[in-house]
């Protein structure tokens, strides 16, 4: 079965709107990894407001606090490694090692 992937707005994974899918396949072999929603206006704008709220109150956070966030986020990429190194060959179509 196809992933139905959601949008991600506001903090939180909401179904969109539009019945229009924009497939995502591996270009190595065609095959059909997702289908994404393509976001109405009004999803896209509602997205782009909640970004700039976000981008407003993580300026106020103090520097100390953000280097502190960025490694544990920097700690988890190194944690999922070889997950996320699957998945980027997938959609890119190149192997493990180039992706």
């Amino acid at each position: 079965m196809t992933q139905q992937v959601p949008l991600f707005i506001d903090g939180e994974f909401i179904s969109s709107s539009s019945a229009d899918r924009l497939p995502v396949t591996n270009p190595a072999n065609q095959q059909l990894l997702a289908e994404v929603p393509l976001a109405t206006a009004g999803e896209v704008d509602r997205a782009v407001a909640s970004a700039l709220e976000a981008f407003q109150s993580w300026k106020e956070v103090p520097v100390s606090e953000r280097a502190r966030l960025m490694m544990r986020y920097s700690q988890l990429l190194k944690d999922r490694h070889d997950e996320l190194g699957e998945l980027l060959a997938q959609d890119t179509g190149k192997t493990f090692e180039d992706a």
